[in-house]
């Protein structure tokens, strides 16, 4: 793997160890707005796919998707546990779309940051949780022996 993205991205944290679940929706929309067109000139989704691993018959199911960007990251983010910020950077310049990266460096960079802030929040907890309700007293001390309707069964 190059390790040239994450000396673009002047971020502070290593993209090669953030997944791609980190990227929220408006990074994930604008990637669309440049690789879902059908380009002769510069790469599109399908050469990104490629890089990913797609294979041609995969690819071209997806033509028929509205979104097709959106359709492969959920894809190759569920099946590949490789599928890492730094990873899809190196797959954008692999394919000569630097200029995706240049664009979008900066709200990557602010969604990797948040991922990694959200990792780092201890856990919402309480200290009891209980789904009982309403507590009544003629609950306390039931036993698998007790009868609903009042009779004893010895």
């Amino acid at each position: 793997a190059s390790q040239s993205v994450p000396e673009i991205m002047s971020a502070g944290f290593d993209l090669w160890d953030i997944p791609l679940r980190a990227l929220n929706i408006n990074v994930r929309k604008r990637l669309g707005l440049f690789l879902n067109p059908r380009n002769t000139v510069a790469s599109d989704w399908m050469s990104v796919a490629e890089h990913m691993g797609f294979s041609y018959l995969e690819i071209k199911n997806y033509e028929d998707c509205q979104d097709p960007t959106r359709r492969i990251l959920e894809d190759w983010q569920a099946r590949c546990p490789g599928a890492k910020v730094g990873k899809l950077l190196s797959i954008l310049e692999n394919v000569e779309r630097k200029d995706v990266v240049a664009d979008l460096r900066d709200l990557i960079e602010e969604d990797c940051r948040r991922y990694i802030e959200r990792q780092n929040e201890p856990p919402v907890q309480v200290p009891e949780v209980d789904s009982c309700v309403p507590r009544t007293p003629e609950r306390q001390g039931i036993t698998l022996e007790d009868d609903p309707e009042g009779n004893t069964t010895k």
